[in-house]
Formats: structure tokens, sequence, C-alpha cells
């Protein structure tokens, strides 16, 4: 089969103990696959000692963290005990291929890398070169059981999708604004089994809506750092400072058009194909949209706090706030699930975000 990734997929390399929040000290759950569990219950001498000691064994086995939620292979200096002693062919699954997701279709596999890793952030925010792919042939499993015309159907509206938020000329939030609307089109073709052929256009302008509803609905997620939604709440208190001041931000901060065309295109090609399997695209794009404006709204507050923002600010954002929503099954399922239930999330509501 076919793997295809994002053009700069190439870049990336795991900067380990140069990463300021280091994956291996965050306090995640790290699961250790079957193969590898094996291995480490056969691995000799004082490694092997501390492996058996430091492995919960319980239902799902996963690496026992310390009490600061850093993993008890991680050393002094930053680096994998592991990795150091056996390899990195001998990591488990999940710390071999973090950041890395992939998606599994009939003969192609789709692969990328995730924004809460801070050198993909890094790469991805920086990427200048039009969004393109490559591929390359591997050895893998295929998945079949899917409509054949959904994916076909799909795949060439994420390829308009991707083209139109690239090339076009208007101003970003016009484009995403676009890419709702014409998504809310899709949808409909999809569920009345119309697979029609359809355009992305200029659409009409929509009165403002008001972010703060969105950022209070935020507050009652289930937080993997409690902190970040401490500041999230500190932030809801900017928002009519936000009000007044966002085109000056912008002005001041032009970089940030690209960031956010940046990020919108990654949502894109990360998710929207999931509508393969579940005929649900609207939620995949409303995801996007809404953390295009959550993201582009805690730029504006570290902006107002420290009287400036620069790039390693950008990242620290984008990576938490990727961090506490995609890394999340329960976050994620949240909103995807309150995308048809909430009317702060209809498609009208969150067009009027897009101004």
């Amino acid at each position: 089969m076919k793997i295809v990734f994002p053009t700069y997929y190439k870049k990336f390399h795991c900067i380990a103990n140069n990463c300021k929040n280091n994956c291996c000290s965050a306090g995640w759950e790290i699961d250790i696959d079957n193969k590898t569990l094996n291995l480490y219950k056969n691995t000799s001498g004082e490694l092997g000692k501390k492996l058996k000691n430091n492995i919960d064994y319980y239902k799902t086995p996963h690496f026992k963290l310390e009490k600061n939620g850093k993993c008890p292979f991680l050393n002094n200096e930053n680096l994998c005990e592991i990795y150091i002693k056996l390899g990195e062919d001998k990591l488990c699954d999940i710390c071999k291929e973090h950041p890395r997701f992939y998606e599994y279709f009939s003969g192609i596999k789709e692969g990328g890398i995730g924004l809460c890793c801070e050198e993909s952030a890094r790469i991805i925010l920086n990427e200048t070169q039009p969004f393109s792919t490559y591929e390359i042939t591997i050895n893998d499993k295929s998945c079949e059981h899917y409509n054949q015309n959904i994916y076909d159907y799909l795949h060439k509206a994420r390829q308009k999708i991707i083209k139109y938020l690239e090339n076009t000329k208007l101003p970003i939030l016009f484009r995403i604004r676009d890419v709702l609307w014409y998504t809310h089109t899709l949808q409909q073709n999809i569920d009345f089994n119309l697979l029609d052929d359809e355009n992305i256009f200029t659409v009409n302008t929509y009165s403002n809506s008001d972010l703060k509803p969105i950022l209070e609905f935020f507050l009652n997620l289930e937080p993997n750092d409690i902190n970040w939604f401490k500041y999230i709440k500190k932030c809801i208190n900017l928002i009519d400072i936000y009000n007044l001041k966002k085109l000056e931000f912008e002005n001041l901060n032009p970089e940030i058009s690209l960031y956010l065309k940046n990020i919108s295109i990654y949502f894109i090609w990360r998710y929207f194909m999931k509508g393969t399997f579940d005929k649900d695209i609207l939620s995949k794009v409303k995801l996007m949209v809404i953390s295009i404006s959550i993201l582009k709204y805690l730029f504006f507050c570290k902006w107002i706090e420290n009287k400036n923002i620069n790039f390693s600010d950008y990242i620290e954002i984008v990576t938490k706030y990727s961090e506490e929503i995609e890394y999340s099954e329960e976050n994620l399922s949240a909103l995807e699930k309150i995308s048809y239930d909430l009317d702060i999330f209809d498609t009208e509501y969150l067009l009027g975000l897009m101004q």
C-alpha cells in the first residue's frame, strides 16, 4: 500500500532534551503494546529490573509515572534510558510514533505530525510553501470497511478546501468562513445521499458572533493541566479589549495570517477524511473553525499580557491547546457531539466568528 504525508513531514525529528515541553514529562499515560511488553519482561540486568518495577500491568499495561508526571525512564538530562540502552527500535509504539498520526483507507494510509509537539508546531506554523504531499510504498494493513463513493467525494472536496485555503487572496478568516459554508452544503448532500459537485464561493457577511460563550464552554471540558483552564478563565476577562483592539493586533502582527492558514490546513488534512467512516464532515470543520478562533484570541491575550508576542509564544499556545483538545478523546468527542446541540456551535453562529 501507499502512505501519503505532507511534504513538511520530512523535516521532523525529535529534538529530545532540547524540547522545552518534553512529552515524557507531561503527565500522559504511556501505554505499552504487547510486543514491546514481552520484550521488556525478558530484559535482564538493572534495566530489566527497573522496567519490571515501573510498569503497571493492570488492564492496559503502562509506565508508572512519577508524582510530578515524569516518565521514570527520563534521566536527569531529559533523555530516555530505554532509548540509550536498548535503542530506538525497542521503544513502545507510542514512544516511537508520537507525535505522528495515521488514517487507514483501501490501499492508502495517510500520515502527519500533530500540533501538540513543540517541534511539529514549529515546522507547521513556519511552512511558507504551498501545502503538498509525497508518498512511499510500504507493507501495512488496509481498511476496506467504508463507502468508496463517500471517500472519493470527500477526497475531491478536501483537495478543493486546501487549495482554497492556500491560494485565495481573501483574508484567512474569510477563507475559513467560505470553507465552513461549503462544508455545510456538502453535509446536507451527504445526509440526503446526493453527492453533487459543489464549488466554494464567498458567502455573505454575517453579523459578528461573541466568542465568550464558546470560551466558557471550554471551561467545562476535561482538563489535562488545570493551570491551562485557569489561564483560559483569566483570558475571558479580556474579551471586551479584544473586540476593540483585534484589528490593531492583526496589523501589528501580520505573521498571524500565515500561522492560522497553516493550522487550518493541518486540521483539514488530519480530520476531514474521517468523515468517510461516519459521514460527518461538518463537525470536523467546526472543530477547525473553533480552534482557529480560540487560538487567535489566545495569541491576542499573550500580546496584551506581554505587550508583544514572539514565535516561542505562538508555539507554546498552539501545543498546549492541542494537548488539551486534540489529545483528549473525551474532549474531542464532547466537541463533536455538541457541534449539533448548542446554538453557539451552529454553522451561522460560527460564520459570525470569522470576521
